[in-house]
C-alpha cells in the first residue's frame, strides 16, 4: 500500500481520494463482523433513518458519532458490529406517495391497495439506495452484509411475534380513548408527529345559564366544540366559583344539562377561570371527564366535519360550523365578547393538517410492568446517559407513563396480526389462521389497522440480529453497547427499546445512550426534509470532503445547546486536512528510501523542542482518548487539531526543518513517530485523509484501522520541558510581533539579551526559532522589551 512522496499533489484533493478508500475498506472486509472472533464484542445498531427522502446534516452528525466509536473500538481490539438499516416511516411515506398521485389527479383509493403497495416498494428501492450511498460517502464503517429494513420479511415476522406475545400476556387491548387525529390521513398519530404552529385566533367568551338563576361565562377558541360539552369545571381553590360546584348549567344552542364540577386541573388564570369540559375533543378535558365520570360525546367525523345530527351545523367543516355557532350565540345573547388570542396549534408533521383531538377505537399496550423494570434497570446503573442530565428527564417521564396507542389507520405499515371471525371472536396470530380457534369458523378477516412505526422501531436492537430466532448474531452481539440519538425521541424510541429489550431479551439493549445536539439550519429553523431546510451531506462532501464534515460534526455533536449549521467551520477543517497533507511532505522527503530510525527513549532526548513535542503528543493521546471515552468528542478533535496544527506543524516542524533536510536521525524518528501517532488518533474522526497519509508512510502498511490505538506515552511526559518551551514560544511571539509593528524591523536578524540567562539549549532554540542571536551585550539601537529580556534590531 505504501506510496512515495513523488505523486503527492500540491494540495489535498478529497474528491480524488475518498471514494477509492471506501471501496478498498469494503473489499478488505474491514467492516464485516465475525461471530467466531475471540475478541471482545462491541455493537452499534444505526438508528434507522426514515425512508422518506435523503439524509440531512442531523443524520450526518448522528452517523459520525457512532462511526467514531466503531472505528475507535476496532482499533482498541474489539470485534465491532456496526449494523445499518432503514425505517419504513409509514405515515411519512404514505404522504409522499399520495402527493405524487395527487399531482397526476389520482388517489390511493382509485388505484387500490395492491397498486399502491407497488408504488411504495419502488419508492423504498429508490430512496433506500440513496441513503445507503450517502452513508458510504460519509465514511460510515457499516456492515452492509447485515443491512436491515423494518419491512423486510424477517423483521415483519419479529414485529408480529412481539404483538402476539404482548397480546397473550394480556397487555394489548382495544378501547376508545382520546388521540391525536389527523383528518387528512384519517389516522391517529404519535405526539412526535405533531408540530406546533403559532396561530392568531379569537377567544370567545360565552355565557352558560345556571339552573335556579345566574350564569357562568367560559372562554374558548373553538366554540364549535361546545356542542359536545358535558360539564363546566372550575378550580375548587378559586373563591369566585367555589359556590357553583354541584350546580347545573345549561349548554347554549343545545339545551344539554351540564354539571358544574371542581377540578384542580383548571387554570384559574385562563379566560374567566371557568372551563367548558369537552371530553371527546380535548386531552385535559378527557382526563377531567374520567375523574368525574362524565359522558363523552364525539361531535366530529374522522375527516373533520361536524357530527351533530339534528343541528344545522351537522356535516360542515369545523371552521364553517364555528362561524354559524358564533352567529347563533350572538342571536341568543350568549356571546359576551371576543378578544384576539395568540396560541400554539398542533399540525400533522407530514401533511400540515390541524390535529383534532377526538375519541377513537384503538389498540393499546399496557406499559406499567415494562416501565417498572426499565426504571429499576436505570436506577441500578445498567444504562449510562451522556450527558447525564437526560437520565433525570427520562425517569421523570417514565414516572407518568400511560398506555401506548400502538395502532394507526393507514394503508402502509405492519398490519395488526389480529383476525376477526364472523361470529365476533378475535384471534391474535403470527401466521394467518385457517379457522377461528374458538368456534372453527373459516370466515376470518384481518384487522385493517397497522402498527405505529415506533412499535417496530422499539425492537430494533434485537430484531435486527434475528430475534425471535436464536441466531448466532443475536447470541454474539446482543446486548448492543451504544445508542446515539436526538433528545426528541428519548421517550418515543429510547425508552421503548429499553422496555422491550428487558421484556423479550432479559437485558437492557445498550449500556450507553448518547444524546447529541440538534443541528439547526443556518437561520435557526430546524433542519427538515419536509420543510426544505435539510442539506444533503453529499453537497458538502463534494465541496469540502467527508473528513471536514465529520470533524465539524464531532466538534459540535455533544454540545450542551443546539448548534446552527456553519459552513465556514467545515471549510476550516478542510484546511486542516490540507495542513496534514503538507506536513507529511518534509518528513517523507527526509526519510526517502532509507531505513526508518528508531525513536530515542526520553533519557536520550537532548533538544527542548523534541522533549516538548513528545510531551505534547502524550497529552494529546490522553485527551483524545479521554474525550472519546467520555463522549466529549469536541475535546478529542480540539486536542488532535491543536497538537497537529499548532504544535507539530507550526512549532516542531518549523524548528526541525534544517535537521530533517540534513537527515538527522533523531528528527526523522520524532517526526515520523508523532505524525503516525496523530494519524491513528485522528482516524476515527477523519478516516480518509488519515488512511491516505498512513499508506504513504515508509514500510509495508496495512490499513490504519488495523494499526491499533496508540498506547499511553507517559514516559515522554516532561512538565519542565513544556513550561520552558511555553516561555520560549511567548518570547518568539513577542519578537515576531515587533517585526510586524516596528518600522524598519527586519523579518530576520536581531540580538536578544536575557534578563536571566537560560541553559544553553534554551538559548540555542530561541536563537534558531526566533531568528536572533543571543548576546550578553546588546549592540546599539532601539531596545524593545521582552518578558524574558530585551531585543534590538539592526538599523
Amino acid at each position: 500500500m505504501s506510496k512515495t512522496i513523488t505523486d503527492m499533489k500540491t494540495a489535498y484533493d478529497p474528491q480524488a481520494i475518498e471514494a477509492g478508500w471506501y471501496t478498498r475498506w469494503e473489499k478488505a472486509g474491514l467492516f464485516t463482523a465475525d461471530t467466531k472472533s475471540d475478541k471482545p464484542k462491541y455493537t452499534i445498531c444505526l438508528p434507522p433513518p426514515n425512508v422518506t427522502g435523503e439524509l440531512h446534516m442531523g443524520h450526518a452528525l448522528n452517523g459520525t458519532v457512532q462511526d467514531i466509536w466503531a472505528r475507535y473500538r476496532r482499533m482498541t481490539g474489539y470485534e465491532v458490529l456496526f449494523l445499518p438499516g432503514t425505517d419504513h416511516a409509514a405515515i411519512a411515506t404514505q404522504n409522499v406517495i399520495e402527493k405524487r398521485l395527487a399531482k397526476d389527479g389520482g388517489t390511493k383509493e382509485e388505484i387500490g391497495r395492491d397498486a399502491f403497495a407497488e408504488l411504495v416498494d419502488e419508492w423504498y428501492r429508490t430512496v433506500g439506495a440513496t441513503i445507503v450511498s450517502q452513508y458510504r460517502v460519509l465514511g460510515a464503517s457499516l456492515d452492509w452484509t447485515r443491512q436491515r429494513f423494518t419491512m423486510d420479511e424477517r423483521y415483519v415476522r419479529a414485529v408480529q411475534f412481539a404483538f402476539v406475545a404482548f397480546y397473550e400476556r394480556g397487555w394489548i387491548y382495544r378501547a376508545p380513548r382520546i388521540v391525536n387525529w389527523c383528518p387528512h390521513d384519517l389516522s391517529a398519530i404519535s405526539d412526535l408527529e405533531v408540530k406546533w404552529q403559532t396561530h392568531d385566533d379569537v377567544l370567545y367568551f360565552i355565557k352558560y345559564p345556571i339552573e335556579g338563576g345566574g350564569d357562568v361565562t367560559i372562554a374558548t377558541v373553538r366554540p364549535e366544540t361546545m356542542l359536545a360539552d358535558t360539564a363546566v369545571a372550575v378550580n375548587p381553590g378559586d373563591p369566585r366559583f367555589r359556590k357553583l360546584i354541584g350546580k347545573t348549567a345549561t349548554l347554549p344552542l343545545v339545551g344539554r344539562r351540564l354539571p358544574i364540577v371542581g377540578d384542580e386541573a383548571v387554570d384559574k388564570d385562563f379566560g374567566t377561570g371557568a372551563l367548558k369540559v369537552t371530553p371527546g375533543h380535548d386531552p385535559m378535558d378527557y382526563d377531567i371527564g374520567q375523574r368525574h365520570s362524565l359522558d363523552v360525546i364525539n361531535a366530529m367525523h374522522p375527516d373533520g366535519r361536524m357530527n351533530v345530527p339534528g343541528l344545522r351545523y351537522d356535516g360542515l367543516p369545523g371552521v364553517e360550523a364555528r362561524k354559524l355557532v358564533v352567529e347563533d350565540l350572538k342571536r341568543d345573547g350568549m356571546l359576551v365578547k371576543e378578544e384576539p388570542y395568540t396560541h400554539d396549534v398542533g399540525h400533522c408533521d407530514r401533511c400540515d393538517a390541524i390535529i383534532e383531538p377526538l375519541i377513537s377505537e384503538q389498540w393499546w399496550l399496557r406499559m406499567d410492568k415494562m416501565r417498572n423494570r426499565a426504571v429499576a434497570a436505570s436506577e441500578a446503573g445498567k444504562v449510562r446517559w451522556h450527558p447525564e442530565r437526560y437520565e433525570r428527564i427520562y425517569l421523570d417521564w417514565m414516572g407518568g407513563l400511560r398506555d401506548w396507542n400502538v395502532s394507526r389507520q393507514l394503508w402502509l405499515g405492519h398490519r395488526v396480526p389480529v383476525y376477526h371471525c364472523d361470529n365476533g371472536h378475535v384471534i391474535a396470530s403470527v401466521d394467518p389462521p385457517e379457522q377461528c380457534t374458538e368456534c372453527g369458523s373459516a370466515e376470518l378477516t384481518q384487522d385493517t389497522d397497522v402498527l405505529d412505526t415506533w412499535f417496530s422501531s422499539a425492537l430494533w436492537p434485537f430484531a435486527t440480529l434475528g430475534w425471535p430466532d436464536e441466531t448466532e448474531d443475536l447470541r454474539t452481539f446482543y446486548p448492543t453497547d451504544m445508542n446515539c440519538t436526538a433528545r426528541e425521541i428519548i421517550f418515543l424510541w429510547v425508552s421503548r427499546m429499553i422496555m422491550t429489550g428487558l421484556e423479550f431479551m432479559g437485558e437492557v439493549p445498550f449500556s450507553d445512550v448518547a444524546i447529541h445536539c440538534q443541528v439547526q439550519a443556518a437561520d435557526g429553523r430546524r433542519m427538515s426534509k419536509s420543510l426544505g431546510t435539510g442539506i444533503d451531506p453529499r453537497q458538502i462532501v463534494d465541496k469540502y470532503g467527508a473528513d471536514a464534515l465529520r470533524a465539524w460534526t464531532a466538534s459540535v455533536a455533544m454540545s450542551s445547546q443546539d448548534v446552527r449549521y456553519d459552513e465556514s467551520r467545515i471549510e476550516g477543517y478542510r484546511r486542516f486536512c490540507n495542513k496534514l497533507w503538507n506536513a507529511a511532505k518534509p518528513i517523507l522527503a527526509s526519510l526517502g528510501d532509507g531505513p526508518v530510525p528508531e525513536l530515542p527513549g526520553p533519557e536520550n532526548l537532548e533538544l527542548i523542542e523534541d522533549r516538548w513535542m513528545l510531551s505534547r503528543l502524550a497529552s494529546a493521546q490522553r485527551e483524545i482518548t479521554g474525550g472519546i471515552e467520555g463522549f466529549a468528542f469536541q475535546d478529542s478533535i480540539a486536542a488532535g487539531y491543536g497538537c497537529a496544527w499548532n504544535e507539530l506543524c507550526d512549532w516542531w516542524l518549523e524548528a526541525s526543518k534544517a535537521r530533517l533536510k540534513a537527515k538527522d536521525h533523531t528528527a526523522q524518528a520524532i517526526g515520523l513517530f508523532c505524525f503516525e501517532t496523530l494519524l491513528r488518533l485522528l482516524h476515527p474522526f477523519m478516516p480518509f485523509v488519515t488512511e491516505e497519509l498512513w499508506s504513504r508512510m515508509p514500510g509495508h502498511r496495512d490499513f490504519v484501522m488495523r494499526a491499533g490505538w496508540p498506547d499511553e506515552l507517559h514516559q515522554y511526559v516532561d512538565g519542565q520541558a513544556e513550561v520552558d518551551f511555553e516561555r520560549l514560544m511567548s518570547t518568539v511571539y513577542e519578537i515576531r510581533s515587533y517585526r510586524k509593528t516596528v518600522a524598519g524591523a527586519p523579518m530576520k536578524g536581531g540580538a536578544a539579551r536575557l534578563t536571566q540567562p537560560g541553559d544553553a539549549d534554551w538559548e540555542r532554540a530561541l536563537a534558531h526559532i526566533g531568528d536572533v542571536v543571543v548576546v550578553d551585550e546588546l549592540p546599539p539601537g532601539k531596545q524593545l522589551g521582552l518578558t524574558e529580556g530585551t531585543v534590538v534590531f539592526p538599523s
